[in-house]
C-alpha cells in the first residue's frame, strides 16, 4: 500500500551545498582554554604555596608546568583532536599521581584538559578522557610506591574525578549548542537562497501559482480525450488523506474514501494509469500525476467507454508538466500560509507587549487622577477618558485574540469558526446560534484559512458595529464546495460607513480562493454575510 506523506515531505533531494558563515564561538572557547591553562597552573602554585613549601614540591610543580607548556605549543601547531587532549590529561594525571598526597592541590589543573576534551568531541570522548585521567592517577601513585586507596585523600580524589567528568560534559554541551547554531544558520541561508530564487522565478511564470486554476486546467486537459462524465483531481494533505482540489460533474459523495479505493491505490503505487468497470457509469479511470519519480496526486474520472492502456499512458505523459506546475503552486501556498501564520503571531505579541501594556499603564494614571482630583469637571472628563481607554483596551484584546485564533487542523473549518463565535459571544454578551455540517474530506488548507478569516471578520463586525443581541453562524463544507453564513439582528447596513477596510479585505480574501461574497440586510433587519465556494447556493443554511 502506498504511503501518503505530508506536504512537509515534498523534497526532490538534498539541497546543494550552501556557503554559510559559521560563528566564531567555538574558536573563542578554545582561546578560553588557552588562557585557563596558565591561569589554572598559577592557581595550583598559589594553593601549594599557601599550604606547603613550593621549594619542597618543586619537582612535580615543574613537571606540571612543562606539560602545560607542551600542551600550549602543541595547540598552536597540531590539530585540535581528542588524542592530543587525552595525552595532556594522561601526562598531567600521572604527575599528580606521583606527587600524591602532596599533589592533591594540583587536581584542579585536570579540569583544563577535561573541558578541552568536551570541545574536541562528544560526551563519549569526555568519558574516555576522564577515564584516562583516573588511570593516570593510579599509575602515577603506583610508580611512586604508594597505594591510592589507602591515602586519606582518596575520597576527595574520587569526588574530583566526578567533577572532571562534569567539566568535560559541559564542554561537550557547549560544542553541541554551537553546532546547532551553525546548522541553524545553514538552514536559514538555504531558505534565503531558495526564497530569493522563488521571487525571481515566480515573476516570470506564464501562468500563475493558483492551485485551483491549475487543477481546473489539468481536468480540462483530460476531459476532452476521455469524454468524462465526472472527474476530480485529488492531492494529499496532512494526515495522508486525499482531498479534491477541483472537480466537475455531479457531486453525490462519490469521492468519499478515495484514498482506500483499490484502483486509486494501484495507480498511486505503480505510478501508472489504472481502470476498472464502474457498473452503469461505464469505467473509472485513475491517472497518476507524477513529479519526477514520485506521485503527488491523481485524477479520478468516470468515462462511458473503455480506454486503451496506450491512450492512458500518452495522457499521463502529457500531464507531467501540469503536475509539476501544480506541485509548485501547492508548495508556494504552503510557504505563504506559514509566513502569514508567523506574522499574525508576531503582530499579536507586539500589540500585547507594546501598546496594550502602555495603555494599561495610562489607565492606572487616569484612575489615580480621578481619585486625586476634586474638581467636578476634571473628574467627569477623567472618567470619560477612562471609559474610552477601557473600550480601546477591550478592542485590542479582541484583536490579539483574532490574530492568535488559528485553524483547528483536527476539527476543521466549522469547528474552528464555531469556537471563535462562542468566544466572541461570551465576551460581547451575544446569544450565539451555531449550525455546521462537514464531511470527512476537507478543503485545501489555504482555502480553509481564507474562509476562516472571512468568517472571523464577519463575526467581529457584529461585535463591533451591529449592536445585536443574537448571532447565527452556519457552516456547510462539502469539498470542494463550502458556505459560511453569518447573520445578526442588529442595526443593519444603513448605519455602517461605506468603504470600510474590513469589508474590502473580506472581498479580497474571497476573490483569492474563487469564492462569492454577498453582504446584505436581512429581511427583518440586521446583516447577512454569505460567502460560498463552488456549487452551494446562496441563501442556504
Amino acid at each position: 500500500m502506498p504511503r501518503f506523506g505530508t506536504r512537509g515531505s515534498r523534497f526532490y533531494g538534498k539541497l546543494p551545498p550552501v556557503s554559510v558563515w559559521a560563528p566564531d564561538s567555538v574558536q573563542r572557547h578554545w582561546h578560553g582554554v588557552a588562557v585557563a591553562r596558565p591561569g589554572m597552573l598559577a592557581l595550583v602554585i598559589a594553593l601549594t604555596g599557601s599550604a606547603r613549601s613550593v621549594v619542597t614540591d618543586w619537582w612535580w610543580l615543574g613537571a606540571l608546568a612543562l606539560v602545560a607548556l607542551a600542551a600550549a605549543i602543541s595547540e598552536r601547531i597540531l590539530p585540535r583532536t581528542r588524542v592530543r587532549v587525552a595525552a595532556e590529561m594522561a601526562l598531567a594525571s600521572v604527575i599528580v599521581g606521583l606527587g600524591l598526597p602532596e599533589a592533591y592541590l594540583a587536581l584542579p589543573y585536570l579540569l583544563v584538559p577535561a573541558f578541552a576534551a568536551g570541545l574536541a568531541g562528544s560526551i563519549m570522548g569526555t568519558a574516555i578522557t576522564t577515564l584516562t585521567g583516573a588511570i593516570g592517577l593510579v599509575i602515577g601513585n603506583i610508580l611512586a610506591g604508594g597505594n591510592l586507596i589507602e591515602l586519606p585523600t582518596f575520597g576527595s580524589v574520587s569526588v574530583w574525578v566526578v567533577i572532571i567528568f562534569a567539566t568535560g560534559a559541559i564542554g561537550a554541551w557547549v560544542l553541541r549548542l554551537d553546532s546547532i547554531q551553525i546548522a541553524d544558520g545553514g538552514r536559514y541561508a538555504a531558505a534565503y537562497r531558495l526564497l530569493s530564487e522563488l521571487r525571481v522565478v515566480s515573476r516570470r511564470l506564464s501562468v500563475g501559482l493558483d492551485p485551483g486554476t491549475l487543477a481546473e486546467g489539468l481536468l480540462d486537459h483530460v476531459a476532452g480525450p476521455l469524454a468524462v462524465r465526472r472527474a476530480a483531481l485529488l492531492v494529499r494533505r496532512e494526515g495522508g488523506n486525499l482531498f479534491p482540489l477541483a472537480h466537475r460533474g455531479e457531486d453525490d459523495g462519490w469521492l468519499l474514501g478515495a484514498e482506500r479505493d483499490p484502483v486509486v491505490l494501484e495507480a498511486w503505487s505503480s505510478e501508472t494509469p489504472a481502470w476498472t468497470p464502474n457498473g452503469r457509469r461505464g469505467y473509472r479511470v485513475v491517472l497518476p500525476l507524477r513529479v519526477g519519480s514520485r506521485t503527488m496526486g491523481v485524477i479520478v474520472a468516470d468515462v462511458p467507454d473503455q480506454v486503451s492502456s496506450e491512450e492512458l499512458q500518452l495522457l499521463v505523459g502529457s500531464t507531467d508538466e501540469g503536475a509539476l506546475r501544480l506541485e509548485t503552486a501547492l508548495l508556494f501556498d504552503e510557504v505563504r500560509e506559514l509566513a502569514t501564520r508567523e506574522e499574525r503571531r508576531r503582530l499579536a505579541r507586539e500589540i500585547h507587549d507594546g501598546i496594550a501594556q502602555e495603555l494599561t499603564s495610562l489607565g492606572y494614571l487616569v484612575d489615580d487622577l480621578i481619585a486625586r482630583t476634586t474638581d467636578a469637571d476634571a473628574k467627569s472628563l477623567s472618567t470619560t477618558l477612562r471609559q474610552e481607554l477601557t473600550r480601546i483596551l477591550s478592542n485590542l484584546r479582541h484583536s490579539i485574540f483574532d490574530l492568535r485564533s488559528d485553524l483547528d487542523h483536527d476539527g476543521g473549518l466549522g469547528t474552528s469558526l464555531s469556537a471563535y463565535a462562542r468566544q466572541v459571544g461570551t465576551q460581547a454578551g451575544l446569544k450565539v446560534h451555531l449550525a455546521h455540517q462537514e464531511e470527512h474530506d476537507r478543503l485545501r488548507p489555504e482555502v480553509e484559512a481564507e474562509l476562516l478569516r472571512i468568517g472571523q471578520e464577519a463575526i467581529t463586525n457584529v461585535r463591533k458595529h451591529a449592536k445585536a443581541k443574537n448571532l447565527w453562524v452556519t457552516v456547510n463544507v462539502s469539498p470542494p464546495n463550502a458556505q459560511i453564513r453569518v447573520v445578526d439582528d442588529g442595526m443593519g447596513m444603513r448605519e455602517l460607513p461605506r468603504g470600510r477596510y474590513g469589508l474590502e479585505i473580506m472581498a479580497e480574501r474571497a476573490r483569492r480562493v474563487g469564492a462569492k461574497l454577498d453582504i446584505d440586510e436581512g429581511p427583518e433587519g440586521g446583516t447577512v454575510v454569505d460567502v460560498s465556494l463552488g456549487n452551494i447556493a446562496h441563501g442556504e443554511g
